[in-house]
């Protein structure tokens, strides 16, 4: 057994009117910052209230509120060029999880006086292109969406725009300060958003817990991520406005990224971002379709875990046949996706399978694809995505 390296890079506060912090904590690190965001945060007044924070701490804002359809370096860079005009010391991401991205990566980029294209894995061992003034600066996180996978890791998934391809930014955690984790942000999310964020974790959370990388820690914090996932959604479906549920979601999704930190995604987060970049659909709805394929796809190989993950979905299961327990696990996801009137299959958002084979072949390249308990290539993940059409 490898050993455990399990660190977290920011200070995170977890709570209602945690955002209220956000002034004392970007304070100690800038007088200047640019704070990006999502126009859907204008009707709740959230992106006002953070301005009104930061102004009372004496702190110059400047705010990039674009209407985001996926995390592209074109946007990262627009972000990047303005944080260097008005010299920040900060970038403070506020939205779901393309705005984090976007913003995560400028801030890395920023601070390292690189441009964004120089943070794409292939490229981090060559000289940097374009190479500006290193610029140390902070980056603060606020999810309004309830989750971020890549919360505590090295890196994200950054659409290039020139091509329409995901690929991996390293991004580094020195830049990365501090979380601030409100469940009522989330509150401006629509029902099937919020619904389907709640399914993009769980999905998280069951890679991460079937990954060749899982170890001790992770199967704790992801095995609970899921067992409390499942009483938001009960939740949500009760009342999907219910702050209470949001809270339990935020939790989900914080221990899910825990789990993740010394974990992995798998392929069918693979496939998420492959079709999100190249043909737009929203991640979240892509990986709830895909959650109960991929579930029943590692029976063979992951029935006792998977056994496990039935139990924290709430499943009764006797213990008899693990096969028959793990089955229990699809079956119950697919009652949740019914409940909470989420599309079940791809087709439902004009895709064309003849589309998938470029995303199958994109996704296969994903470090993420490897830590699969089953050797998946570009046909498997391919024959995968036909079952979920």
């Amino acid at each position: 057994m490898a050993d455990l390296v399990f660190q977290i890079p920011a200070k995170t506060t977890f709570g209602l009117d945690a955002v209220n912090r956000v002034g004392m904590i970007t304070s100690q690190y800038a007088e200047r910052a640019v704070l990006v965001s999502e126009t859907v945060l204008n009707e709740g007044k959230a992106i006002q209230r953070v301005q009104d924070l930061l102004a009372k701490k004496g702190i110059d804002c400047i705010t990039f509120d674009e209407l985001l359809t996926g995390a592209e370096d074109r946007v990262a860079a627009e972000i990047l060029s303005l944080a260097r005009a008005s010299q920040a010391q900060a970038v403070i991401g506020m939205g779901g999880m393309n705005v984090l991205t976007v913003a995560r990566c400028a801030a890395a980029a920023l601070s390292e006086g690189i441009e964004i294209a120089d943070l794409y894995e292939v490229d981090r061992a060559r000289p940097a292109t374009g190479r500006g003034k290193a610029h140390p600066a902070a980056y603060i996180e606020i999810p309004t969406a309830i989750r971020d996978h890549f919360m505590f890791r090295d890196f994200c998934v950054l659409t290039e725009s020139s091509r329409n391809c995901a690929r991996i930014a390293r991004t580094g955690t020195e830049v990365f300060k501090a979380a601030l984790l409100d469940p009522r942000l989330s509150l401006t999310l629509s029902h099937k958003s919020a619904a389907a964020a709640l399914l993009d974790v769980l999905l998280a959370a069951v890679e991460g817990y079937l990954s060749t990388k899982a170890n001790f820690l992770s199967d704790t914090f992801l095995l609970e991520s899921v067992r409390i996932m499942t009483e938001a959604v009960r939740a949500a479906v009760k009342d999907a406005s219910d702050v209470r549920a949001r809270t339990r979601a935020y939790q989900a999704a914080l221990l899910c990224a825990l789990g993740l930190s010394t974990s992995a995604q798998g392929p069918a987060a693979a496939v998420t971002y492959a079709v999100n970049a190249q043909h737009g659909i929203p991640k979240a709805w892509v990986a709830a379709v895909l959650l109960p394929h991929i579930l029943e796809f590692h029976i063979g190989a992951r029935a006792e875990r998977i056994g496990k993950l039935a139990i924290a979905l709430g499943e009764d299961v006797d213990g008899i046949s693990a096969a028959d327990d793990a089955a229990k696990a699809p079956r119950a996801v697919r009652r949740m996706m019914g409940l909470l009137k989420l599309s079940s299959r791809l087709r439902d958002f004009d895709l064309k399978l003849d589309d998938m084979v470029e995303v199958t072949e994109t996704a296969a390249e994903f470090e993420m694809v490897r830590y699969s308990p089953v050797p998946l290539s570009a046909q498997d993940l391919y024959d995968l995505v036909k079952l979920a059409f």
